[in-house]
């Protein structure tokens, strides 16, 4: 199966031509470069630092450079390096059962952890970046791991830039950052539900959303990234946008211990659940946060004010 991408000004059909995507309908053209779709119209010259690192060391090698470089604390420099590597970023696909003969769109995946996990039990596979350098890294990555059917890698800016044609994943999936459109965030408008509605429109009847952010009450400021504040929200106000969007049986999951270094996933809906997880995993953590995490979850607390969470719903 392969993607088809439309026009993001008219959402006529695009057509493959030289060195670009051309809309038959309005003539807008999406620029290729390098094996990446510029939504955005800002097709780099040259490779970044990152992509042309990766293409003489390796993608493996030119991250944890790039980590190193920028990450002082060990703590974190060995979480956000776990984080790269697709051996845990699958471990909530068992959550969706993906279809081998599908399509997923892969948000927001920095290192191409997910995408990777992704691309080994699906059909065919998309990555919409935000990010420049990422989008090129990502393309390396996916020609150095073989992945064969990662047919589309598109940087864009924000939800408005992404050119796929309506209803034809059966996946879309965030796991990481997002950047709503510019003048959005931290003021009018509501990045969260154009991104829900954006899905809606991509997914086909009984496609899966995925959606993994921080809980708006643990970071009420929003986390900074790439000059612009990641998308947060509490898990009703969430809900509340799952159902208006016209997704049904949303499933909240706690991801351990966060979603930056994912190793199980918990319900937040099931108290029972909840309390056999205190009891049996053993991360290495004080003794008092232990108890505190069992009050909290005796108390009915832990949905509230979970760090971050996963949600998977189905378009009806």
């Amino acid at each position: 199966m392969s993607i088809t991408l439309s026009c993001t000004r008219c959402d006529g059909p695009l057509a493959p031509a030289k060195d670009c995507f051309s809309c038959n309908r309005c003539g807008h053209a999406l620029p290729v470069r390098r094996g990446v779709v510029w939504a955005s119209g800002e097709a780099p010259a040259s490779p970044p630092a990152l992509a042309q690192d990766a293409l003489e060391r390796g993608w493996l090698a030119a991250a944890e450079t790039k980590l190193e470089a920028g990450t002082p604390d060990l703590r974190v420099l060995m979480m956000r390096m776990g984080a790269m590597r697709t051996e845990r970023a699958g471990d909530w696909q068992f959550l969706v059962e993906p279809d081998p003969d599908g399509a997923a769109l892969v948000l927001g995946d920095p290192w191409g952890a997910h995408l990777t996990a992704v691309a080994r039990t699906m059909g065919s596979v998309a990555a919409f970046v935000q990010d420049a350098e990422r989008a090129e890294y990502l393309r390396v990555r996916a020609d150095q791991e073989s992945l064969d059917n990662v047919h589309a890698i598109v940087h864009g800016r924000s939800e408005s830039d992404i050119p796929f044609t309506r209803d034809q994943f059966s996946l879309v999936s965030l796991m990481g950052a997002w950047r709503g459109a510019p003048g959005t965030n931290g003021g009018g408008g509501d990045p969260l539900g154009r991104l829900i509605s954006t899905a809606f429109r991509l997914l086909h009847k009984g496609g899966t959303l995925v959606l993994g952010m921080p809980n708006r009450i643990r970071n009420p400021l929003g986390a900074r990234c790439a000059g612009g504040r990641a998308l947060a929200s509490t898990l009703p106000a969430f809900r509340a946008r799952l159902a208006r969007s016209g997704f049904h049986d949303p499933q909240l999951y706690l991801p351990v211990p966060d979603l930056s270094d994912l190793q199980a996933v918990v319900s937040l809906d099931s108290k029972e659940a909840l309390r056999y997880f205190h009891v049996v995993y053993r991360h290495p953590r004080a003794r008092w946060k232990r108890a505190l995490l069992g009050a909290a979850i005796d108390a009915g607390l832990v949905p509230v004010a979970a760090p971050s969470y996963i949600a998977v719903a189905r378009k009806s």
